[in-house]
């Protein structure tokens, strides 16, 4: 029992802070949602006369003469009837339009915050997620909410005003009656909590399982040609069909705890009913009520069922709608990297780099050290090769130069700064990454250009792309800069990918130029092109190459090479090639031969 009630404390806590959730994202739109609520009220109250007028007219017209003046006074209660519906039908209007305002800018801005939490996730959290989950976010969770602040809540608003408004005119009929009547309704309220619990619950590890089977979908597609190449359609049938699966399972066992409550709802009603009929006839008998009373009774009784009616369904479709909506305060929730934009300065670094004594470990695997002592130091100008077999900490260095993640220990500078002390913006905007698998956005080539520059003139774009080796074969596309890539770059080849990249990186102008692998994928044509490219990208700017083929760093000013997260040797092609069983001697040799 102790158990349940702190279960149900912590429901309605969580179900007040989704309440106050959504009406955060409201409030920059009461002067919407407001009339919108005024003229659900309205209509709510309009649909009250309606049944009573209605239910009153057809009291008169039970039993007695039907003269000249019953005829004009039909007539006249028509015309006033015709009359509410016309009215009502133009306030609807209006509250439907109102109320689609208000919640499709929530909804807007609720997808742009979630959007924009995501893209600024740090790396160690985007690392413990998965793409198709935190899409399913965005397509699912706030998708769900729709219906919640288009269709639920407004008819939950405009069932509770007629229910109100009914329950105070049959209290003036009859109360002896009404009492009688609304002695159903705590019971209705208690099974609401109790089964209200258990649908939430169940609704969000189904909202879970949905973001699973969606996560194979993502990255089934991202990886289409791995699936075909090892023809391993039936195998991610296979999973897609199992997530799917524990989604249906979940779905039909929260439809138990659903249906058992609509069920308890339509029995108890028609019980309440039966018995509140019998009750009514003994009145009528007794002379305790009227027939036209009775009749209006009847008439704004029916109203109250219908509204009482709509409250199971209501409910079921409020709480899958507050799972979903836990799932994205979840996202909210994430601490994200500092959104420094404004505020960032346009300094061009000089480009001198000291790494002094660094070691990392990835938050997800704190015991396994990827990095050990590392340290660097480039002057302004110089180019930096890192070499060594895979997993030997390569890439986890750079990771940190752009602050993707911050050291365990040790420090980094930048023209004798410390990295941790700068905008992430400022800092960045001095960096630019050539990696080796370039994936391209599905825009045009001139849009991923400009994706180093986005304010740059066409001119400028151009420019970059000749610099790059680049402008020859993209004004031989049909299209020529307007050329869409398609999905991830796949229109291209490697070598035109790593090309756009490249002009991208020189169209930003970085001050540090990061390059990994940029050549290693590359056919001898390609990488003769791409090496041509990079060799004009790296004028007078600090270079760090992460390379495996060795021949593309002979020229470096230093070459670090590295083993199982530590610096080994240091020193000159020359020098090390010299150094009797080395490291980068011995890589060299397996490479020549």
């Amino acid at each position: 029992m102790a158990e349940e009630r702190a279960s149900k404390k912590l429901w309605d806590r969580a179900a007040w802070k989704d309440a106050g959730f959504f009406l955060t994202y409201l409030r920059p739109h009461y002067n919407v949602f407001i009339p919108a609520l005024i003229a659900l009220a309205i209509t709510g109250g309009m649909t009250i006369v309606f049944i009573k007028e209605l239910a009153a007219l057809a009291g008169k017209g039970i039993g007695g003469a039907k003269g000249p003046e019953w005829m004009a006074e039909l007539n006249h209660a028509v015309w006033f009837l015709v009359g509410i519906v016309a009215i009502q039908a133009f306030i609807a209007f209006w509250r439907i339009l109102l109320f689609a305002k208000a919640s499709e800018r929530v909804l807007s801005a609720l997808r742009l915050d979630t959007f924009s939490r995501i893209i600024r996730l740090p790396m160690a959290t985007l690392n413990q997620r998965r793409v198709g989950e935190l899409a399913s976010r965005l397509a699912n969770d706030v998708e769900s909410m729709r219906e919640t602040l288009v269709v639920t809540i407004p008819m939950l608003i405009r069932h509770t005003v007629m229910l109100s408004l009914c329950l105070v005119l049959i209290l003036q009929m009859s109360v002896k009656l009404s009492l009688f009547m609304v002695g159903t309704i705590p019971v209705v309220i208690v099974m609401i909590a109790i089964f209200g619990t258990r649908i939430r619950k169940l609704t969000k590890k189904a909202q879970d399982n949905l973001a699973a089977s969606q996560v194979v979908v993502d990255e089934s597609l991202q990886s289409i040609v791995s699936v075909k190449a090892f023809r391993n359609e039936a195998y991610e049938l296979a999973r897609y069909d199992k997530n799917l699966g524990e989604y249906l399972r979940t779905v039909l066992r929260a439809a138990i705890p659903r249906a058992s409550f609509i069920a308890f709802i339509i029995f108890a009603f028609s019980v309440a009913l039966i018995l509140v009929t019998w009750y009514a006839m003994r009145m009528l008998n007794d002379g305790g009520i009227g027939k036209e009373e009775l009749t209006q009774f009847a008439g704004l009784s029916g109203m109250i069922a219908a509204s009482f009616m709509q409250f199971p369904e209501l409910i079921t479709q409020l709480q899958r709608s507050l799972g979903a909506t836990e799932r994205v305060r979840e996202i909210l929730r994430d601490e994200t990297e500092p959104d420094d934009t404004a505020g960032a300065s346009k300094v061009r670094f000089q480009g001198e780099i000291e790494m002094r004594g660094v070691s990392f470990a990835y938050p997800t695997r704190p015991e396994a050290v990827v990095l050990y002592g590392f340290d660097l130091k480039a002057k302004a100008g110089q180019r930096i090769a890192l070499v060594g077999p895979s997993g030997s900490g390569k890439s986890t260095s750079v990771s940190l130069l752009f602050r993707f993640y911050e050291p365990t220990t040790g420090e980094i500078l930048i023209d004798g700064k410390p990295i941790r002390e700068m905008s992430l913006t400022t800092l960045r905007r001095n960096l630019a990454l050539v990696p080796q698998e370039v994936l391209l956005f599905g825009g045009s080539i001139k849009e991923n250009i400009a994706y180093g520059k986005p304010e740059a003139t066409e001119e400028e774009i151009i420019s970059a792309a000749k610099k790059a080796n680049a402008h020859e074969f993209i004004v031989g596309l049909t299209e020529g800069y307007q050329t869409l890539v398609g999905d991830r770059g796949t229109q291209l080849s490697g070598g035109q990918r790593q090309r756009i990249a490249i002009a991208r990186a020189i169209l930003a102008d970085p001050a540090i130029l990061i390059l990994d692998e940029a050549t290693s994928s590359l056919d001898a044509e390609s990488e003769r092109l791409v090496q041509d490219a990079l060799d004009k990208l790296m004028e007078n700017r600090t270079s760090i190459i992460i390379a495996h083929r060795l021949s593309t760093v002979r020229r470096c000013d230093q070459i670090l090479a590295m083993s199982g997260g530590a610096i080994i040797e240091r020193g000159t092609h020359d020098e090390l090639m010299a150094k009797p069983g080395g490291l980068y001697g011995s890589l060299a040799k397996l490479q020549l031969e």
